[in-house]
């Protein structure tokens, strides 16, 4: 029998001897060169070429010059600075100690005195001349005084504002039925509710209820229809400058006409195509008067591109 040596047995990885890995050494493990396409090893690879082309006084003279160009910018961003406090402190200064208004002018109007106007006005002395707010200004005094059309606001240095008045006019009026008429202008804003008179020249609104009639603001109609085509009406008017319009009247939106010297009616129809119409009527209307300048009647051109005229 035999006896056991306490060694142990030898294993297969016994195999492997050392100058097994001796040829490892012949191995290169540096990192992977970077692409060339990386934008930082070019630049780097560049500085470094062009530095070992400097002398020390030429990278001297470089630095001194990008240190001068920082200082230039320096220098610019100071003085737009200091620029923009003092325009900052000449806003402010304007805003609240200089350009007080001292005078304010009226001109134009001869409805109102221009105490009234003054005092009606949104503007006061001591007001701040470039704050004044025109167009609350305006809209102020067009309706606490019906008959200013409109108004222009003109500043005057140092301190003085100048309100030029334009009087509005009647141009439309609407029987009340008690003998008075509601006068409007040519924008349709009431300028009295109930006036005695009917001036001359302005154009009846017939068979048209009235809902709201308050002096300064516009009128209103009972009907809205009606009160589209009253307005398309006033300016198919004023755009053909008929001055031969005696009174206009709307039903509802399909009933529109508009009365020619007090003796022919323009039967209208729909509110469309107005101007088209209206000039038909009055190409009718010239013919008549050839032969006849008082015939009474009606013309109808209520369909496109055709009239008929109807003799009382």
């Amino acid at each position: 029998m035999k006896k056991k040596t306490g060694k142990a047995p030898k294993k297969n990885s016994e195999r492997f001897e050392r100058s097994d890995f001796s040829d490892f050494s012949a191995y290169s493990f540096e990192p992977a060169p970077r692409s060339g396409n990386d934008p930082y090893l070019r630049i780097r690879q560049v500085d470094r070429e062009a530095s070992k082309n400097y002398t020390k006084n030429e990278v001297r003279r470089r630095q001194n010059k990008k240190r001068k160009i920082k200082n230039k910018a320096r220098n610019v961003l100071i003085i737009l600075a200091v620029f923009i406090g003092f325009l900052a402190l000449g806003i402010t200064l304007s805003l609240t100690i200089f350009f007080k208004i001292t005078d304010i002018n009226v001109t134009g109007s001869s409805a109102y005195t221009a105490e009234e106007i003054i005092l009606l006005s949104t503007i006061e002395k001591d007001d701040n001349l470039f704050l004044i707010d025109k167009n609350e200004c305006i809209t102020k005094l067009t309706e606490a005084l019906p008959y200013i059309y409109d108004v222009k606001i003109t500043r005057k240095l140092p301190a003085t504002v100048i309100l030029e008045i334009t009087d509005a006019t009647a141009a439309f009026a609407i029987e009340n039925g008690d003998d008075s008429y509601i006068l409007t202008d040519d924008r349709l804003k009431v300028l009295e509710a109930m006036s005695p008179e009917k001036p001359s020249g302005v154009i009846m609104i017939t068979d048209t209820a009235v809902e709201s009639a308050i002096p300064g603001y516009a009128i209103g109609f009972e009907n809205e229809d009606v009160t589209q085509c009253i307005l398309s009406l006033v300016s198919a008017i004023q755009a053909l400058n008929m001055t031969e319009a005696t009174s206009i009247s709307s039903t509802d939106k399909n009933n529109n006409s508009i009365v020619y010297n007090n003796r022919i009616t323009f039967k209208l129809g729909s509110c469309n195509n107005l101007e088209s119409k209206i000039n038909r009527g009055l190409t009718v209307c010239a013919e008549l008067d050839k032969h006849n300048d008082s015939i009474r009647g009606t013309v109808n051109l209520s369909v496109d591109k055709q009239s008929y005229f109807t003799e009382e």
